[in-house]
Formats: C-alpha cells, sequence, structure tokens
C-alpha cells in the first residue's frame, strides 16, 4: 500500500467514531460549519440519520448563495466534514435532543478541493511554509459584552464599570464570560485563561496553543458560543474592533511559538517577515471600515511597523526569556476571519524566513514617541489608514496574495472595495452635527 493510500483508512475509523460518539450522547441534529471568505458562520443543519451521508461528503449546498464563493453556474458546493472537529454544543435542541458540530472543508462537486475555502487555504498556507511547519499559534480575543435592546435594537450600554484584571462579584459580564469560558471547554477548546479587560464591558479570552488550523477552528467556535451564552445573561457579544470612540478597542492578538528545532535566528527572520508585509497583511487582519478605527495611537494599539521586547504598542513583541521564543502580533482585530489571517501571517512569517528578513533592532519605549525623522532615519513603515490603504498595500504584495490564492484575492478584494465605497458615501452623524447648521 503506497503513501498515498495510508490516510483513508484512519478517516473511515474517524467517521466510525463519530457516528458511534454522536449515538452515545443522544444527538438529535449535527450543524455542518463552515466560514464564508468574512471568517462568519455559516451552517447547513442534518437530522442524526443523514450524519454518515454528511461524512462521505453527500451533502450539498447552494454556494452561489454565499458572497464570495462560486459564480453563477457553479452552484452545488459538497461540504466536507472533518471528523477530528466533532463537539457536542453545551445545551439542548430539546429536553431529550442533544445538538452537535461538525467544522467543513468546501470542495466542487466532483470532490476536488474548492480553492475559495478559508479553511483549504490555510491548509495550504500549514503546507507551504517550510521551516516553520510544526509551529503553534495561540489567541488572545478581545470583545464587549453589552445590555440587549429589545426588538431589532442595538445598544453600547453596560452596567460594568472594570478596567484590566478588575473582578466584581456581582458582574453579569463576569458572570457570562466565566459561563463562556465553561462551555467552550466542555466543546474541547483549550482556554488558558480569561479576564477582563481595559473598557467597561469589555472581556479577553486566551485560547492556548495548538496547530494554526485547529487555533482558527477554535476562534471560529469562541465567537459562535460568546453569543450564544451571553445572550442567557440578557447581553449582546460582540467582536466589532471599535465599538466606542472613547473606549479601547477589541484585538485578536496572534501568538506564535515556532517549532522546538527552530534555529535561533529564525525568530528574527519571522519578525522580518511579519513587519515587510505588515502593510499588505492588514486588509485581512482588519477587514473592515471600523478597524480602522481602532489603530490609532491610544489604547496600546499599534500604528507602525516595529518589534521591541516589552513595548505593548509595537506592532510585534518578542518578550524575552521564552524558549522556543513566542512572537505576538498584536495587529489583527477579532472582526477577522481567523483562516485568512493566520494564512497570510504565516506566508508572511515563511517568506521572511526563506528571504532571511532582517527586523532592524528592537524599539524600546513606546512607538507612540516616534518623530517622522526617526521612522525615516530607521525605515519604520506605516501601518494603513484605511481600509481602501490596505487594498491597495494588498495589491502591491504578491507574497500575500499568493497566501490567499488568485480566488479568495479578488473575491476578498471585490467585496471590501464595494463595503468601503457604501461607507464612503453613506452620510454619518458626526457629519450632520459638525456641519447641517453651520454650513
Amino acid at each position: 500500500m503506497n503513501s498515498t493510500t495510508r490516510p483513508e483508512p484512519r478517516r473511515t475509523a474517524a467517521k466510525r467514531d463519530v457516528v458511534k460518539l454522536a449515538r452515545d450522547r443522544s444527538v438529535r441534529f449535527v450543524r455542518l460549519v463552515f466560514a464564508d471568505i468574512f471568517g462568519v458562520s455559516k451552517n447547513v443543519s442534518i437530522p442524526i440519520d443523514q450524519l454518515e451521508a454528511a461524512l462521505d461528503g453527500r451533502v450539498t449546498f447552494d454556494g452561489g448563495s454565499i458572497d464570495g464563493f462560486v459564480r453563477g453556474e457553479e452552484l452545488d458546493m459538497v461540504l466536507q466534514p472533518d471528523p477530528s472537529t466533532f463537539a457536542v454544543y453545551p445545551w439542548r435542541a430539546a429536553p431529550d435532543a442533544a445538538e452537535a458540530r461538525l467544522i467543513c472543508d468546501i470542495a466542487m462537486p466532483d470532490g476536488s478541493p474548492f480553492e475559495g475555502c478559508p479553511r483549504t487555504t490555510l491548509r495550504r498556507a500549514i503546507e507551504s511554509a517550510g521551516a516553520l511547519r510544526g509551529e503553534r499559534i495561540g489567541l488572545e480575543i478581545e470583545f464587549y459584552l453589552f445590555e440587549q435592546r429589545g426588538g431589532d435594537g442595538t445598544s453600547t450600554a453596560t452596567s460594568d464599570v472594570g478596567s484590566y484584571f478588575d473582578f466584581s462579584a456581582n458582574d453579569r459580564g463576569e458572570e457570562a464570560r466565566n459561563a463562556i469560558v465553561a462551555a467552550l471547554r466542555e466543546m474541547g477548546v483549550p482556554i488558558s485563561s480569561a479576564h477582563h479587560e481595559h473598557g467597561a464591558g469589555q472581556h479577553e479570552i486566551d485560547v492556548a496553543h495548538g496547530d494554526p488550523l485547529t487555533a482558527a477552528d477554535h476562534a471560529l467556535t469562541l465567537r459562535m458560543i460568546a453569543k450564544h451564552v451571553a445572550a442567557d445573561f440578557g447581553l449582546d457579544a460582540t467582536f466589532m474592533p471599535k465599538p466606542l470612540e472613547n473606549r479601547a478597542g477589541s484585538g485578536l492578538h496572534v501568538d506564535f511559538r515556532l517549532p522546538d528545532a527552530a534555529e535561533e535566528e529564525t525568530a528574527l527572520y519571522v519578525v522580518g517577515g511579519l513587519l515587510v508585509h505588515a502593510a499588505a497583511t492588514t486588509a485581512i487582519c482588519n477587514p473592515t471600515v471600523n478597524s480602522y478605527k481602532r489603530l490609532v495611537a491610544a489604547w496600546d494599539a499599534p500604528i507602525y511597523a516595529v518589534w521591541s521586547e516589552r513595548s505593548a504598542n509595537a506592532l510585534v513583541r518578542v518578550p524575552p526569556g521564552h524558549a522556543p521564543p513566542r512572537i505576538e502580533m498584536r495587529s489583527p482585530d477579532p472582526a477577522c476571519n481567523p483562516y485568512l489571517a493566520l494564512a497570510v501571517l504565516i506566508g508572511a512569517a515563511a517568506d521572511g524566513v526563506a528571504q532571511r528578513t532582517l527586523p532592524g533592532p528592537a524599539l524600546v519605549g513606546s512607538t507612540y514617541d516616534l518623530s517622522e525623522i526617526e521612522r525615516r532615519e530607521r525605515g519604520i513603515g506605516t501601518l494603513p489608514k484605511s481600509l481602501r490603504q490596505a487594498i491597495s498595500e494588498l495589491d502591491a504584495d504578491t507574497v500575500v496574495r499568493a497566501a490567499l490564492g488568485d480566488h479568495l484575492y479578488h473575491a476578498f478584494r471585490d467585496a471590501k472595495l464595494e463595503e468601503y465605497e457604501r461607507y464612503r458615501r453613506a452620510v454619518h452623524p458626526w457629519e450632520r452635527e459638525a456641519y447641517l447648521r453651520l454650513y
């Protein structure tokens, strides 16, 4: 038996295990979950008697209805569940009926991989990572919990007055966050810590290090679980990067742990690659017009492509004393598609290693204190200030575009240019307040 046929028996065994586990846990419905190009969770729900058909790749959906997936004549897309992602939700669809999920890759009708599938794109980036294969990634995910408002309205109200690491025994947000963590752990998501963040109503949950594909799966799961559990406490969980002008924005810090066998200078090359391609990765890691309200000189948000050992507002932080080195990329926000964000960051880091790109000396002190002359002398770039500018940087970077692949690059670019144009043409409340009576 050759090497190309060996994985199939293992996959068949994994399918059998999933079917048995679903029956043992009284599962009645299974959600086949996948992410669109924006990182929004989509799903097809099937009854348990269709689980074996799903695991055999015999469940399809209308790909033409999903933004950026296929052209009108390519409608039938195949859901290919990953058996390793089977998990039972910590709630019941009915008193005697559990509900589970499987995360899926997307395939063409003939079973071949769909080039626009975000999960497949990350798989490809991992396989192309060269010396970085075997790296592990942890995630620090920030979000806000606001009071629910009746009907379809949204609210940014909160009775929480806490800040970093505060604790209040009567804080519903604290209770909700603990319940979110408990639900995630029940679904097999390894949580290393959780705490209150800077803003009132702002929280952080840290996902323990794992392989990049699993890390992205966990990010997708966390966003869905947080919204579901928060609602039970009368709260809305939002991963909007900057919901309030005068409070801290929410980030999604990506923490790289290099393979144990990596050479010492590899960490520097990784930092070099992340800095060189930072402007281009921003469009993917900060994908909304609102993202750029966070990337300002406040609340330790990064604005320059610079690295440091200790500065909290550096784009890349490499804290000393870790072996293997810990490399923290601090610009991404939680509205990103986690599969695409990790794909372009891994692509940038791998290019840094391949090109032996050195990042220059580490910055000491706050990046906010850098003068324009200092930045020019040191060759320090500035992160894009708008989604439109970020897309222009993406257009010019062949490495980051290659990490996405041609289909996803064009689909993402077109969708985001359209989004930016809608934003540009909209008349915002600030404009009316500033100009309506003045002119």
